[in-house]
């Protein structure tokens, strides 16, 4: 038993080394807004439905505070409005848009203000210019650096092969712990008892189920749905999700806690 649970410490470390975070941002989308605006975009249409996809997506990530970053540029030109200030609203417009559709305000870091770039395009004409007039939306740990690059280009990255002895390494390492696991499932002549996650047994004859975050976010977001999106309330729906799966649970026999009343 020893020897297979180092195996399985030594799996699980080489399985973080090899596809682990990296620690980079992933860009879920962008949006493009009017010359000297910071809360109307270039097509008001598409826009709402690039909102809606996006809220939608981030709404299946298990994210934890603080982890989405919205960016917020201007384009280079010269006139009376404050570029910073400017380019904080587009961020901050955007944020709101978001948790107008159902994403909890904790999710978010702080509004983040770029001021006036030439990153997608260049000075030749106001259509030109337009394309700096965005807000992007990031999600993960980490602030990426800001890079000159085009609309459609991906910056080469370098092949981490030291993954491959790793992978190799932990191949051999699982094809080990299943051969373990099948020389004990033979010896065994005692039944393993499945144990249910969520239900368990407080005392004889009384039944917990532990309502977790996962399943409540879940819910509150089928609520969302069910409303077309329409005056999203999230801490409401949250709180909906929570009374309707208790009573739901309740129903069926069991004594029903909270994820944060077990962690307690």
């Amino acid at each position: 038993m020893k020897r297979l649970l180092l195996l399985l410490v030594f799996v699980s470390l080489v399985g973080f080394l090899a596809f682990g975070s990296t620690g980079e941002q992933e860009e879920l989308d962008f949006l493009l807004f009017l010359p000297n605006s910071g809360n109307q975009f270039v097509n008001e249409d598409r826009a709402m439905i690039q909102l809606d996809k996006a809220a939608g997506y981030l709404m299946t990530r298990n994210l934890s505070p603080g982890r989405i970053s919205v960016y917020g540029y201007t384009a280079a030109v010269v006139n009376d409005i404050e570029a910073m200030d400017l380019s904080r609203d587009r961020a901050l417009h955007v944020i709101n848009e978001l948790q107008k559709r159902g994403l909890p305000g904790y999710l978010f870091a702080e509004p983040i203000a770029c001021g006036p770039v030439d990153l997608w395009s260049g000075y030749t004409d106001d259509e030109d210019k337009g394309l700096n007039r965005r807000v992007r939306i990031l999600f993960d740990e980490t602030i990426p650096a800001i890079q000159h690059e085009s609309e459609t280009e991906i910056a080469d990255s370098e092949f981490p092969w030291w993954i491959i002895p790793l992978v190799l390494i932990g191949v051999a390492v699982i094809g080990n712990i299943m051969l373990l696991a099948f020389r004990s499932k033979r010896n065994s002549t005692e039944e393993i008892p499945m144990v249910i996650p969520a239900a368990v047994a407080a005392q004889p004859g009384e039944k917990v189920y532990v309502l977790t975050e996962e399943e409540i976010r879940r819910h509150a977001y089928e609520l969302y749905q069910q409303c077309d999106g329409q005056n999203g309330d999230a801490v409401e729906d949250w709180r909906q999700s929570v009374r309707e799966l208790t009573a739901n649970y309740e129903d069926q026999g069991y004594q029903v806690k909270l994820y944060w009343e077990v962690l307690a």
